[in-house]
């Protein structure tokens, strides 16, 4: 049997990069979407073409719906990969209330995830691949000291995620494995102005934004050639964190 991954917000950007990095691997796919529904088809035949089985679920992680996920899962007797990759991205300037998008923000991005994983627990436990099933989180590099002015809430709720991470490996230890990672600048924000993108290009040592392929790599090989790692957060900067 092929090894089954789900991951989350898979039709755009670095959630399509890891689902198609996956497949290309030779997983079979489950991918969920919010909204984009013509993604969720696109994604579907191009992870047919590379010879996969890609099934769609509409899921919203800041629902309580995300505690039925498994029960929709019919047919699937183990998930080996989960990919945590769907978040809430908005800003928050400072001198506006934060409140609610701070807890939006929350539900999405730390506590939605972690539902979801409890959740999906049975079916990670089922795994049979080396080192049992793998849950790679995406966080965020800037969460980890760096943060972005402007975007408290989503900064706060991704840092809530990377504790998440650590937690989770201790509690889901030794069956599950979780690690997370952390990109910088990989994709941008269709919200994100010129001027902004010059001044966080410039902070990075490599001196050029990374790709959502990048990402995807290091999701691959945690989910399939890192079983003696667990509990790491792993950054994806381009060297960013080191200044």
């Amino acid at each position: 049997m092929r090894p089954c991954a789900l991951v989350t917000g898979a039709t755009r950007r670095v959630g399509r990069a890891i689902a198609l990095e996956l497949a290309r691997t030779g997983h079979d796919i489950v991918a969920t979407w919010q909204t984009d529904a013509s993604g969720a088809e696109s994604l579907g035949a191009d992870v047919h073409a590379l010879g996969g089985r890609c099934r769609a679920l509409q899921i919203d992680l800041g629902s309580d719906a995300v505690d039925a996920a498994a029960h929709a899962l019919t047919g699937i007797h183990a998930i080996d990969a989960l990919v945590l990759n769907a978040a809430a991205w908005q800003a928050s300037p400072w001198d506006a209330p934060m409140a609610d998008v701070a807890l939006q923000a929350f539900r999405v991005n730390a506590l939605g995830p972690v539902r979801l994983v409890q959740a999906l627990t049975p079916l990670l436990r089922a795994s049979t691949s080396k080192g049992g099933a793998s849950v790679v989180a995406v966080g965020d590099a800037h969460a980890q000291g760096t943060p972005v002015r402007g975007y408290g809430a989503y900064m706060m709720s991704k840092a809530a995620l990377h504790q998440a991470v650590q937690q989770m490996a201790s509690e889901l230890a030794p069956a599950i494995r979780v690690n997370g990672v952390l990109p910088g600048v990989v994709a941008w924000p269709e919200d994100i102005s010129m001027e902004r993108r010059a001044a966080l290009l410039a902070r990075i040592p490599l001196q050029r934004a990374g790709e959502p392929d990048d990402v995807a790599r290091l999701v691959r090989f945690l989910c399939t050639e890192a079983p003696f790692i667990t509990g790491a957060l792993i950054p994806v900067d381009g060297g960013r964190s080191i200044r």
